[in-house]
């Protein structure tokens, strides 16, 4: 049964990483194109994502802090899930929506590009979060399971990952940051 299991998963992610990425190969080509371009410019890259997928926007910012590939300079991408405080905060006055869209009042610009990870359930955090980058005109993409139904129009690009298992989720949402930030740095750095 064990070994069952693990090849099951293995092919519910080989599944999904065909159908999502080759599938959306020139949209995901495309963005790293305009990450490069806002970076470029001045602008950063804001990665939010709520439960599991909030470690993985943390993870996906810090592979742009940090790096992947090469040793490199830094490049200017912010997690938006760090503020403890404010969270708790908001939960406590029943405005715990507001965690994203407050942040992003603060610190975004027309030139900076906000990446949000959604899972299988509608989320008001990061609907939020959407209507507040459309004010402030933001280039704006989203990663989601074709079972959320959140709303994505006015949204420049929007991720389909052909899931609606919960591991299989943040795996895909894992290789989504890992495969951006690779192409990044190979437009960037020239490998």
């Amino acid at each position: 049964m064990t070994q069952e299991k693990i090849t099951d998963a293995i092919q519910q992610q080989t599944a999904l990483l065909n159908d999502t990425f080759v599938r959306q190969a020139d949209d995901l080509e495309r963005f790293a194109t305009q990450v490069v371009d806002a970076f470029n410019q001045g602008g950063r890259l804001l990665v939010a994502g709520t439960g599991a997928l909030g470690a993985i926007a943390n993870l996906t910012a810090n592979l742009f802090l940090h790096r992947l590939s090469l040793e490199r300079p830094p490049l200017p991408a912010i997690s938006l899930g760090h503020d403890l405080t404010m969270a708790s905060a908001l939960a406590r006055d029943g405005q715990s929506r507001q965690f994203f869209s407050r942040q992003l009042r603060i610190v975004a610009t027309a030139n900076d590009i906000v990446l949000l990870l959604a899972d299988n359930s509608r989320d008001e955090t990061l609907e939020e979060a959407l209507n507040v980058t459309r004010q402030i005109g933001c280039t704006t993409a989203i990663l989601r399971p074709d079972t959320n139904s959140g709303s994505t129009e006015d949204v420049d690009f929007n991720f389909i990952l052909k899931t609606d298992s919960a591991p299989r989720i943040v795996e895909g949402a894992l290789f989504f940051g890992h495969i951006l930030c690779e192409l990044v740095e190979g437009e960037l750095f020239g490998i």
